[in-house]
This record gives structure tokens, sequence and C-alpha cells, in this order.
């Protein structure tokens, strides 16, 4: 099992779609088959503050992760000088076979090869227990009052690792 990590091209959208949209909905969390197009869909247009990595098992696009900075458009909870990732995806066919934790180490790699980042932050949904483990192994720490609240009764959890 050969697992590679590469930025993504334009032609890697349409797969990085399908995939993100089924690994949420086969696992609970989205309803909405359309719920991340509209973030997917910027990502050349906001370059400055963003970039999509994508997994590749033998030689086949597996997963993806999509990374911004504090001030993007699509930036929920960086601070200045964090890198913050989100929408981490792994196709449900290929599930526990590392390519989520590969994934994140390759966000960690980059933030780690920028002088200018001092960590990184994600957040997860309360219920995501399995990828509460993988952050927590890889070194993340919950940080409960920085929790993003999509609705007055609803947060996201923060994770984050100082680098």
């Amino acid at each position: 099992m050969d697992i590679s990590i590469r930025p993504a091209t334009q032609a890697d959208l349409e797969t990085i779609r399908r995939i993100t949209v089924n690994a949420y909905a086969e696992a609970g969390y989205i309803d909405d088959e359309y719920a991340y197009n509209h973030i997917l869909t910027g990502v050349e247009a906001n370059e400055k503050f963003a970039a999509l990595l994508v997994a590749e098992l033998d030689g086949e696009v597996v997963g993806s992760v999509f990374l911004t900075r504090a001030g993007g458009e699509y930036s929920d909870v960086a601070h200045d000088g964090e890198l913050e990732f989100r929408m981490l995806a792994v196709d449900p066919a290929v599930q526990r076979r590392g390519i989520g934790r590969r994934l994140v180490q390759a966000v960690l790699e980059r933030a780690r090869g920028d002088a200018g980042t001092t960590g990184v932050v994600l957040t997860t949904g309360p219920g995501m227990v399995d990828q509460h483990s993988l952050y927590e192994s890889l070194g993340f720490t919950r940080i409960p009052q920085r929790d993003f609240f999509l609705t007055n009764d609803f947060a996201l959890h923060v994770y984050t690792i100082a680098l």
C-alpha cells in the first residue's frame, strides 16, 4: 500500500467533492450532498489563504484536506500564525488504512516548513470520536474556550497543536 500526498489539481476537484460528501454523509455528519462544494470550488481564487492536498493510494485519489490561514474566506478559527485545516475526508471504501493520519501528518509537515507558522488548528464535531482520537494521538489538544458555535446550542470542538 503506497500512500502519497500532493497538492490537488483542477482535475481532482470532482473526485474530492465526491469523496468529501460520501465520507461525511456515510458517517452521518451531513445530509446535504452539496454541503462543501462552495468551499471546494473557491480554492483557486483564494490561493493566498487556501490550499488543498490529496492523498493517493496506489495512484488513485482517495482523500483530501483543505488548508487555510487566519483572515482567509474559509477560515473559521485560525489566529494569526496558525494554519487551519478543514474537511479532512477519506473515501469510505479505504478508511482505516492510515490515509487520514498521513494527511494530517502532511499538514503538520507543511506547517513546520513555514517559518511564520506557530501552530495548527482545526474544528471537529462533538460526535467525531474516532477523529478526536486521531488528532490527540498526533499531539493536538482540545481547547474548549475556542469552540466554534454554529448555533447557540451547537459548537464544533477546536483542537490545536503548537509548533
